[in-house]
């Protein structure tokens, strides 16, 4: 296989965002709904259920919780653009196939959804960070508890990154709209419920605890939460490296996919 053939044009991928941006420009309350659901929980579990519940390793509730649900608020971007939308571009409105007809490649197309999904989940995460330093202020307990929270933004944006680049990879498997719920079901709220977003995770069996090695929003929740701490250890070089592995495992994965899909 000719390598300079396989890497994707960046010039030909941002064509692909400019297409999705104009088609979101009257759109704009979609993309600010995947923001609302995290910051609603900040309010209402940070500063409500904060107010009686004692610290948390350490930690006053809102910080604890805080940089779990930034790291949900970069996975509600990666299953909205990287999965629904995507899904609903391949098997209905069939976008690809006359995209396709342009000089536009597979992996053009994969890159391009990949960097919109990525601008949408880093402007969730800019903006989330911004509302959780406001709020530390105005409540006068930060939650931002350190200098080192300057490095939340890159991580998330890598966390948007990874997280985008499963759910394209996820979008290449399911067939079928009633597959949804079982993704949603089995996979998405279980995640959300048990990576360690509202309670440490050593709360659960060791078992469990196990399992999570391989579950990337706890990656995600760990390596964001170290960051707006400034506790670093091994583990959190652990998370970025699974977060990096996988990403880039799993958009390799997607495009092969993809193409057979759609090259017949």
């Amino acid at each position: 296989m000719d390598l300079a053939a396989a890497m994707p044009s960046p010039r030909r991928a941002i064509r692909m965002v400019q297409r999705n941006a104009i088609v979101y420009r009257h759109g704009w309350m979609v993309i600010l709904s995947g923001f609302f659901e995290p910051l609603f929980y900040l309010l209402s579990l940070g500063l409500g259920l904060g107010g009686y519940v004692p610290a948390v390793d350490g930690l006053p509730y809102a910080a604890f919780v805080a940089p779990g649900l930034l790291a949900s608020s970069c996975l509600n971007g990666a299953i909205t653009d990287g999965f629904f939308n995507i899904f609903f571009k391949l098997h209905f409105a069939k976008i690809y196939d006359g995209v396709l007809a342009t000089p536009m490649r597979v992996v053009d197309i994969g890159l391009g959804e990949l960097i919109w999904a990525l601008a949408r989940g880093s402007a969730y995460a800019a903006t989330f960070l911004g509302v959780m330093g406001v709020l530390g202020w105005w409540q006068g307990e930060l939650i931002l508890r350190s200098w080192w929270a300057v490095l939340a933004l890159p991580a998330a944006i890598l966390t948007a990154a990874s997280l985008s680049a499963m759910a394209l990879c996820l979008t290449t498997v399911v067939t079928r709209v009633e597959q949804f719920d079982t993704v949603m079901g089995v996979g998405v709220m279980p995640m959300f419920l048990f990576s360690g977003i509202f309670f440490p995770v050593s709360q659960l069996p060791v078992v469990v605890q196990g399992f999570l090695q391989l579950v990337p929003l706890y990656h995600a929740v760990e390596l964001l939460r170290a960051c707006t701490t400034g506790e670093f250890s091994w583990a959190t070089a652990w998370h970025l490296v699974y977060l990096v592995t996988v990403g880039v495992g799993a958009f390799v994965v997607a495009m092969t996919r993809l193409e057979r899909a759609l090259i017949k």
